[in-house]
């Protein structure tokens, strides 16, 4: 048996365990795990072909005992690089965790008189939206006054750490408008998007019953959403009675992106194809960051991401818990603030490596 058959057999072998693993730890469907095994046993029987591993060996210079220490040696190096990563992972998420526990009692302490006195009255106050806010001085006035135009009346704000005006732009507000709902749940420091979004996820999860809300709204302050969007939101959950969950898209029917970049076009094509792979979910529109949860379904989803890729995972819930979900057109409106502030093309690569780290590698 040749150098390059034994690395074949054990690299499959130990792909076998990695993607077995995964399974078990229910980050896959079983229909993902039976396609990647199939692919496990291709490369063992192709393992057993020696002239066609003669023709690679050569081909990739591994015809000596010193070439195969070699791969072994990157091999182990990138295991050590994922654990090192792992644990730091594990580091940073108990860290959030504490943080957002603190600010979720600080806030609910703060709020729970006017929550047992708010009585629902308009149509919307079955509607909760959750907004995460991070330095969002420039736009956070406008898109507060327009939700509140809207009679959008519950709010939950998570402050995640902003070091300009965004706090006291909060408060102020929240005097200005006292016949709103409007918690302040303030990270002391930043934690990124979903641990933001973590923390209202966890608030409004604990105290829904006393919020007294049948239905969860994501929403971004940063302008590119428009609230005007959620008529469309109405009208489809009053059209589809057992659907779960209602998804943004910027491809569907009736849809309006205003001066998307080509590239972001591409970026996004590109994530529809590794969604459906990795997560078997069948959406337009994998990043839909505008999104009306029923508040069943809402309890079903549990996310572990601290980062943007938290989208990624509300995918693999969607499958793993089987929810019924539709996509609503919407109007996305691409500022110069907005692809500076959240839409940078470069954190396509970020979220595509958190993706496969977090699927086959974090506990």
């Amino acid at each position: 048996m040749t150098k390059l058959q034994i690395l074949l057999i054990i690299c499959s072998l130990a792909f076998v365990y990695l993607i077995a693993r995964t399974y078990k730890r229910h980050k896959i469907s079983l229909a993902t795990f039976l396609f990647f095994f199939i692919g496990a046993i291709v490369i063992w029987v192709f393992a057993l072909k020696i002239q066609w591993l003669n023709a690679i060996g050569i081909t990739f210079w591994l015809n000596r005992w010193a070439d195969l220490i070699v791969y072994f040696s990157i091999i182990i190096l990138l295991y050590c690089i994922f654990h090192i990563i792992n644990i730091m992972s594990k580091n940073w998420n108990d860290l959030t965790r504490l943080i957002s526990t603190t600010a979720i009692n600080e806030a609910y302490n703060e709020n729970k008189e006017q929550i047992a006195q708010f009585e629902n009255s308009k149509e919307l106050d079955d509607y909760v939206f959750n907004i995460r806010v991070y330095n969002e001085w420039k736009v956070l006035w406008n898109t507060i006054d327009e939700l509140v135009k809207y009679w959008v009346r519950k709010m939950v704000f998570i402050n995640d750490g902003s070091k300009d005006d965004s706090l006291e732009i909060l408060r102020e507000k929240k005097k200005q408008y006292p016949k709103c709902l409007m918690i302040i749940i303030s990270h002391v420091i930043n934690r990124w998007g979903w641990a933001a979004n973590k923390s209202g996820y966890a608030f409004i999860k604990k105290y829904a019953k006393e919020l007294n809300i049948k239905w969860v709204v994501w929403f971004d302050p940063d302008g590119q959403m428009d609230i005007k969007d959620i008529k469309t939101f109405q009208n489809a959950i009053e059209k589809h009675k057992n659907i779960d969950l209602f998804l943004w898209s910027r491809f569907v029917k009736g849809a309006k992106s205003y001066d998307m970049p080509k590239s972001r076009r591409i970026i996004l094509w590109i994530s529809k194809i590794i969604t459906r792979i990795f997560y078997w979910v069948k959406v337009s529109d994998p990043h839909n960051g505008y999104r009306v949860y029923t508040l069943d379904a809402f309890n079903k989803i549990n996310i572990n991401a601290d980062w943007m890729h938290y989208a990624n995972e509300i995918n693999e819930q969607i499958a793993l818990h089987w929810l019924k979900f539709i996509e609503v057109p919407v109007n996305i409106r691409y500022t110069d603030y907005s692809l500076w502030k959240w839409q940078k093309n470069s954190n396509s690569w970020k979220l595509w490596f958190k993706m496969i780290y977090e699927k086959f590698f974090w506990e």
